[in-house]
């Protein structure tokens, strides 16, 4: 059992290494393209861009791992299979639980070690990426001005803002709209019809001319208290040089576990008091979705292995391309899962439990029912050739 072991995880760890690696690459050039175009309109330093992508490896790592558990399961197995190494062992009496237990184990062992980098390092990285990012994008803005575009330099700051044309003579912005405080509950929105931009002290301030702005009433959220200005300045904190600081805005993707129970906790709280109870559920169940993610996602590793092993074993001769196309159709299904269980969740389609853990549960029983569906053919075939007789040979040269 030990040598058989030995020889299964033999195999399977080249494969796994190297489509960690290639998922985890291509995971980073989805995003990388995005980010050098960022670079270039800002004209930031490029090591800046290789900080980013040191940032972006945990989140890619937790969700390569189980993409690459299935894959390497299937290409292993698949080789055993098409080198008739697996019916030799099916020869030898070895049942189905003694090629699934070390692979059902390595791939629990990996979803604890997908967990803690779920727990510790992906919020660690997750808040360095997005204090850099937005060092980034509030550095020399005047290269990205771009006309009837939303600028969302400052998202995170709770700003939107963006201009219709360029007056030729007086080079000023025209038609302004300004998005203030979107994440608070009580947005204020502010037109003006002319707007200029430049720095102060090595601040960017945005001077407004003849405009209005709307603000929710302190009495009353339904109504909007209006402010007629001729001339009014807003500041976009924003910088000509690169300034790296402090991140203090933590989002539920840049917590650990415990940190976003408490932050859960305190908004269930303070959903009855909230001036806006909507936006605080809201809240809320974005947050325990992200808290019950932490967990489904690793266990992922062991959802598709336990899917992957029956796959595997199904796999006959030329099957490895067969069993790397059969890993990517499964990667793409439990990632639209995924994806339809957040946005579910989120919307109070599905309690955030359910949605999230929901993949796992389709995978998961899809696997159980293969893997009862494999032994179930190995006795069904051997109880077809219970009555088989062996043909007698008789060998002439040997009468007398």
């Amino acid at each position: 059992m030990r040598i058989l072991s030995r020889y299964i995880l033999k195999e399977f760890f080249p494969p796994f290494i190297i489509a960690l690696t290639c998922f985890t690459v291509m995971l980073i050039f989805n995003d990388l393209f995005r980010l050098t175009k960022l670079f270039v309109q800002k004209g930031v330093n490029p090591i800046y861009l290789v900080e980013l992508i040191f940032y972006m490896m945990p989140v890619m790592v937790v969700l390569a791992l189980p993409m690459a558990v299935l894959v390497a399961i299937l290409l292993a197995l698949g080789r055993l299979s098409s080198d008739n190494e697996i019916t030799a062992m099916k020869s030898h009496g070895v049942a189905f639980y003694q090629l699934m237990l070390p692979l059902l184990g390595v791939a629990l062992i990996l979803s604890f070690i997908n967990l803690a980098l779920m727990d510790y390092a992906l919020p660690q990285a997750n808040l360095a990426y997005a204090s850099l990012r937005r060092d980034i994008q509030k550095h020399n803005p005047a290269f990205v001005l771009e006309e009837a575009t939303v600028m969302k330099e400052l998202e995170t700051e709770g700003k939107l803002w963006m201009y219709e044309s360029t007056n030729a003579e007086s080079g000023r912005m025209q038609n302004v709209k300004i998005w203030d405080s979107i994440w608070g509950g009580r947005p204020v929105f502010s037109h003006a019809q002319e707007a200029t931009l430049a720095f102060e002290d090595g601040r960017a301030m945005l001077t407004l001319y003849d405009g209005l702005s709307y603000e929710p009433a302190t009495d009353n959220p339904d109504e909007f208290r209006i402010t007629k200005f001729q001339q009014q300045k807003l500041s976009l904190q924003m910088t000509e040089d690169l300034a790296r600081g402090e991140f203090q805005n933590q989002t539920p993707r840049s917590m650990s576990v415990a940190q976003l129970k408490e932050f859960i906790g305190t908004l269930q709280s303070t959903v009855q008091t909230s001036a806006n109870p909507d936006y605080t559920r809201h809240k809320l169940r974005f947050a325990q979705v992200e808290y019950h993610k932490k967990f489904s996602i690793p266990f992922a590793c062991f959802a598709l292995g336990l899917i992957g092993i029956p796959l595997g074993l199904m796999v006959k001769r030329s099957g490895k391309m067969i069993g790397f196309g059969i890993g990517l159709a499964v990667i793409v299904i439990y990632y639209l899962l995924l994806q339809a269980g957040q946005t579910a969740g989120v919307d109070d389609v599905l309690s955030p439990m359910f949605a999230m853990w929901l993949p796992n549960i389709v995978v998961g029983i899809f696997g159980i029912g293969l893997s009862l569906w494999v032994m179930g053919e190995g006795k069904l075939r051997a109880w077809r050739d219970r009555d088989r007789k062996v043909p007698l040979v008789v060998n002439r040269n040997a009468e007398s």
